[in-house]
């Protein structure tokens, strides 16, 4: 418990220092290996702390309710390039087309030796694909993506923020990017159930991985029926099980 990792490059760390093997991984606790993030992370992966649930307890939570000694497993915000992608995906939108050039969704205008960039939605499988692939230029970027805390390319920070503000729900609700996935993901369930009843649970599955209750799904009717399934959609976008991995 009194052993360090060591930092690497950059922060702090040389890059050659030796990582104790822990008892049990092939080592006494005092073995040492070459720096290798392929170690770091077979390390963290097998690790009790990092398999454990995020099943709450009370006694732990009245200790420690910042859970700094990690007793369970925190719930984590999604970063805001894996939000707009579980959208797409959703949607049945997401193209997975891996490497290759990237995609502006972006209007480009300038003069007196200045450019400047102004956000679009722009649709098509040329602009549905993961968020990775995305042109980020300095000073300007999604509003889906600037209210949770996409980093702006032009300022260095050495980690992200995560915030929880009134403007992250507003945007899963009215943004241009999430009305036209909503359109999308109501015509995919549409074409995937017969019925209004049948569609409200294909889409909980979808969204959520789970089937709604009993409650949740008498609300959901009452919904569809005077907004329509796109207003669904948006329901659940904004839902905590959507945007929080547990």
């Amino acid at each position: 418990g009194k052993d360090k990792i060591p930092l690497p490059p950059g922060e702090g760390g040389t890059g050659k220092d030796k990582i104790p093997l822990p008892p049990g991984k092939g080592g006494t606790g005092k073995d040492t290996k070459p720096w290798s993030l392929k170690h770091i992370h077979r390390l963290i992966v097998s690790s009790a702390a990092y398999r454990q649930a995020s099943t709450p307890n009370a006694d732990a939570r009245k200790l420690d309710a910042d859970n700094r000694l990690l007793w369970r497993k925190s719930p984590t915000r999604l970063d805001a390039e894996a939000i707009r992608d579980a959208m797409l995906e959703v949607a049945g939108k997401l193209n997975r087309e891996a490497g290759g050039p990237g995609f502006h969704d972006v209007r480009t205008y300038g003069g007196a030796g200045t450019t400047f960039y102004e956000p679009v939605d722009r649709a098509g499988p040329a602009f549905d694909r993961r968020t990775v692939y995305r042109f980020s230029p300095r000073g300007e970027r999604s509003a889906v993506l600037e209210t949770f805390d996409c980093p702006d390319p032009s300022a260095a920070t050495p980690r992200r923020q995560v915030t929880t503000t009134p403007l992250q729900a507003l945007a899963l609700w009215n943004n241009a990017l999430v009305l036209r996935l909503a359109d999308d993901l109501a015509a995919r369930v549409t074409a995937d159930a017969a019925t209004a009843e049948a569609r409200i649970r294909v889409m909980y599955r979808l969204a959520l991985g789970r089937a709604p209750t009993t409650e949740e799904a008498k609300l959901s009717a009452g919904l569809v029926a005077k907004h329509g399934l796109p207003a669904l959609a948006r329901v659940l976008f904004n839902a905590n099980e959507f945007v929080v991995l547990q």
